[in-house]
């Protein structure tokens, strides 16, 4: 993917609730970086429901056309090695390698997911070979909706500054340390470069 002033956000998320009358979603944040932040950073952002929706919507992302949405941001409910999908089940790792196989390059996967990425380093260092993802980050615990969502904000706005390289996300992860200390390890947030 190409390097834009911005690294825009390709946002897929599933339902929080089963009552469909309750309105949590991860929408305010991308609008409040897109209104708020300088410079602007763009988002897209769908609805998943069923595995065949996500393979949909993933497909779409690697398209040239969104090639300046280098952060794939996946908020759905979770276990480890899992995002789940409410009534059809759970998608995996694995399943998410196969759909993603050499179409992520230079770009950041975002589990906002509780306990994804409580999964072994080895495995995600596979995950990353196989996609060409530069880095994948999330939570190894159960989170909080509002201590993770205001976390999420932070992080967004913080990858903005840096180069999509090693070395600037390497960089993005010792400022989360410095400035979201607490935040970084209530959540057990972790962020894995890929290795070169």
């Amino acid at each position: 993917m190409a390097n834009s002033p911005t690294k825009g956000i390709f946002c897929l998320e599933g339902e929080w609730d089963n009552d469909l009358r309750k309105k949590r979603s991860i929408r305010p944040v991308l609008d409040l970086l897109q209104h708020s932040n300088s410079p602007r950073v763009d988002s897209i952002r769908r609805d998943v429901g069923t595995k065949a929706e996500f393979e949909y919507y993933l497909r779409k992302w690697s398209l040239q056309k969104y090639q300046n949405f280098r952060i794939l941001y996946l908020a759905f409910h979770g276990e480890p090695g899992e995002l789940c999908l409410g009534d059809e089940g759970s998608v995996d790792l694995d399943w998410l390698e196969e759909r993603l196989q050499n179409k992520c390059k230079n770009c950041l996967i975002h589990f906002g997911s509780c306990g994804t990425l409580d999964t072994h380093g080895k495995r995600l260092q596979r995950f990353m070979r196989s996609t060409r993802a530069l880095a994948v980050c999330g939570y190894r615990s159960n989170v909080d909706w509002m201590l993770s969502t205001s976390f999420e904000l932070i992080l967004m706005s913080t990858l903005q500054d840096n180069a999509f390289t090693r070395s600037g996300l390497a960089a993005v992860q010792k400022r989360l340390k410095r400035e979201a200390k607490g935040l970084v390890n209530e959540l057990k947030f972790r962020l894995l470069i890929s290795n070169p």
